[in-house]
């Protein structure tokens, strides 16, 4: 099968590209941004401009829509709200014009839900709350008024974690402070329960979504049904990371979204094989393996570690 994925140089993007190649699926990828990769047909298109598309290089059999801006503190309505629906409805005007008949999977988001203390199904009601979940929200009915060529699903994300993922989000910056050597973090959001699933079980169970027949319904919960409080695992990236700061949230409790995901197990099979542990060995090991190469890049340069450490005090 031959798939389009929109957004292929995101976190999540590189992880689906490389899990569909590795289930022998021949892939186009299509970003704003240039990744050398010899094994996939990698195209620079911008997604959000003005620009017509090009014509896909072969015969496409399915899509996978992930382009658009996917941080909730810095998006704004009138930027990211405006580009992230451009990109939906030239993306699905595009794909019903030269790939007729192909499985579409757009990635949406958890956040269009009303946050609730029990897991939450497909019927849960949609009631999005600021900018970004209104956008998503919006997405989603472009993807379920589609043209009739395509044949699409919806993937509410409900969160997913490893190396990579964008700033602004609540393990990268957390990160950045702990790999800083800060001996007290302070987090701009209160502690609360979140379902993480980690990014190669979400891009197996996006591949999935493609390859399985569909019947019924065509929106899909993805998470690992599995609370974790934000504190218990910010502990144990401290610890994986050799850190004994001290880290602390801000006052409140935060809102809880937890994935009831049967209907995607019931559709593909599909299940996480990733605990916590696994990932944050995952993200440890990748920022262990970025130091070891700018450690080796400095020495090869003749650089010290000051010498390519940002400048902060302007």
């Amino acid at each position: 099968m031959r798939v389009l994925v929109l957004g292929s140089t995101g976190f999540l993007g590189q992880l689906v590209v490389d899990d569909l190649r590795r289930a022998g699926h021949d892939v186009e990828a299509w970003s704003r941004s240039e990744i050398e990769d010899p094994h996939t047909a990698r195209r620079r298109v911008d997604l959000d401009g003005t620009e017509p598309w090009p014509a896909p290089l072969a015969r496409l059999h399915a899509a996978i829509l992930l382009a658009g801006p996917s941080v909730p503190a810095q998006f704004t309505s009138a930027r990211d709200g405006a580009a992230t629906l451009r990109i939906a409805e030239r993306a699905l005007a595009h794909l019903a014009r030269h790939a007729a008949g192909a499985r579409v999977v757009v990635v949406s988001s958890a956040h269009v839900l009303t946050a609730a203390s029990a897991p939450l199904g497909e019927d849960s009601p949609v009631a999005p709350r600021g900018d970004y979940a209104i956008a998503k929200s919006a997405v989603e009915a472009l993807a379920l008024a589609a043209p009739p060529e395509l044949d699409v699903a919806i993937a509410r994300l409900f969160g997913s974690l490893g190396p990579g993922l964008p700033r602004g989000l609540f393990v990268p910056d957390l990160l950045t402070r702990l790999v800083a050597g800060d001996p007290h973090v302070v987090l701009s959001g209160p502690d609360g329960l979140r379902d993480w699933t980690d990014g190669r079980d979400v891009s197996r169970a996006l591949r999935l979504l493609l390859e399985v027949p569909l019947a019924g319904s065509r929106v899909f919960h993805l998470g690992s049904g599995r609370p974790t409080r934000l504190s218990d695992f910010a502990g144990r990236i401290a610890r994986a990371l050799g850190s004994t700061a001290r880290i602390d949230f801000a006052p409140g409790a935060g809102p809880t979204w937890i994935a009831d995901a049967s209907r995607l197990r019931a559709a593909t099979g599909w299940k996480p094989e990733h605990d916590l542990d696994s990932t944050v060995a995952w993200i440890r090991d990748s920022l262990q393996l970025a130091s070891r190469a700018a450690a080796w890049e400095d020495e090869c340069l003749g650089r010290t570690a000051d010498a390519r450490r940002p400048d902060t005090t302007s």
